[in-house]
């Protein structure tokens, strides 16, 4: 998708992505983060006027790729700056659920508004496996449809804890391997998932070997034009949508395909939302300040996209046997690399890591082993070496190890 095409070259989002052109991020990340800050600075004041359902402009974003691939923290830092230096507070440190509960009540006592935005480059900072972390996807949930009033039971020491017009954004990255593990059926039952624009790009847009600096003065261009584009939508407040855009966006509904997917099918439920949020960002970004049918046209295909991304990720059957299947031939093009001096399981697993978590990895090595494709070595302290045998070079061993990770599938899990 050419994402610069999808807004007007002198709108934020169009400086904004010319802006991050010396940097080596995906543009679909430069793209999303800038979405992101759009939704941040306008605030719970500004919604998608729709009848009964309004749909606040708040984004929870998760970045996934592979380490170093596509700088996924360069795209988050260099948003999040720009988030600073126009005045918005961002929490990039380890929240547990409890400190979130106190900071929107001590937020809503001074100001009767609760607006958190996160923006941190790893995600495990605020959806982490600690005992503690374990109701955050719960909580986010929660809080996603920015309640007006919200009351919390809180703990023993706080007490009960009431919070008002609450607002929350998150921006954060991750790897698909410590996703998959992370986002378990569990938080996808419960409905997180299904509130997260997953953008997943192994792709950066060029390869930099010296970035040139842009200079201070476009710098605060960008940041006099995405000033401009927001504090005008707060004055109007509620977005509209023209009788055109309307009829466009009820044929899209209408025509939806429904999957039995357990990932898609709780994605699609709020597809909608997702949809009208998109476009009303772009809406804020030209300045329109009203949904057109060109506004839903583009935030149809935008969510699509990341439906269809994601889907590969979280979709049905991605569970142990897909994840090592999908690392096989990898690893054979390493081991036959490694050639007679053979390869550490250290080694081997640093450069595949990102496919499959350690348990994945000694299974797909116990079966190459039993399949008579690797020989392994016993090394100093307590290390294997792992050597290809002949019989790795033919493309038919591959399917023998599938065959046996399917069948030993359901007890490999």
């Amino acid at each position: 998708m050419n994402y610069k095409k999808l807004v007007p070259p002198e709108s934020f989002i169009g400086q904004y992505m010319e802006y991050m052109n010396n940097v080596e991020t995906a543009s679909s990340y430069d793209f999303w983060c800038a979405l992101y800050a759009i939704g941040v600075s306008s605030g719970r004041t500004v919604y998608v006027n729709r009848p009964s359902a309004p749909v606040f402009l708040n984004w929870y974003i998760i970045l996934a790729a592979e380490s170093g691939i596509t700088r996924k923290s360069t795209a988050i830092s260099s948003i999040k700056q720009l988030l600073i230096d126009t005045g918005h507070n961002t929490v990039s440190g380890k929240t547990s659920p409890e400190m979130l509960e106190l900071m929107m009540s001590d937020m809503s006592k001074e100001t009767n508004s609760a607006q958190v935005n996160f923006t941190v480059s790893e995600l495990v900072t605020i959806l982490g496996k600690e005992g503690y972390m374990a109701t955050m996807p719960g909580l986010l949930t929660d809080l996603y449809d920015s309640p007006a009033v919200r009351i919390s039971p809180g703990s023993l020491k706080s007490g009960r804890l009431e919070q008002h017009n609450v607002y929350i954004n998150f921006l954060s990255a991750s790897t698909p391997s410590w996703l998959v593990t992370a986002i378990n059926p569990t938080v996808i039952e419960g409905g997180f998932t299904s509130r997260v624009a997953f953008i997943v790009d192994d792709t950066r847009k060029r390869s930099i070997a010296w970035p040139i600096p842009n200079d201070k003065e476009s710098y605060q261009e960008l940041l006099r034009k995405f000033k401009e584009c927001c504090e005008r939508a707060k004055d109007i407040g509620a977005i509209n949508i023209n009788g055109t855009a309307r009829s466009k966006f009820i044929s899209w509904y209408n025509n939806r395909t429904s999957s039995n997917d357990a990932f898609l099918k709780s994605y699609e439920s709020r597809e909608d939302d997702h949809v009208l949020r998109a476009a009303a960002c772009l809406a804020i970004n030209d300045r329109t300040y009203e949904l057109q049918a060109k506004h839903i046209g583009t935030a149809c295909k935008l969510i699509a996209d990341v439906k269809s991304r994601a889907s590969k990720l979280f979709g049905s059957g991605y569970d142990t046997t897909t994840r090592i299947g999908d690392s096989v031939g990898r690893v054979r093009e390493i081991l036959i690399e490694a050639g007679l001096d053979g390869i550490k399981h250290t080694t081997l697993y640093k450069r595949i890591n990102h496919k499959m978590d350690s348990k994945e990895f000694t299974l797909l090595m116990s079966i190459m082993h039993e399949s008579d494709l690797i020989q392994v070595f016993q090394i100093e302290k307590g290390g294997k070496l792992y050597r290809a045998t002949k019989n790795i070079e033919s493309f038919g061993v591959l399917t023998e190890v599938l065959d046996k990770l399917t069948v030993g599938g359901s007890s490999r899990k």
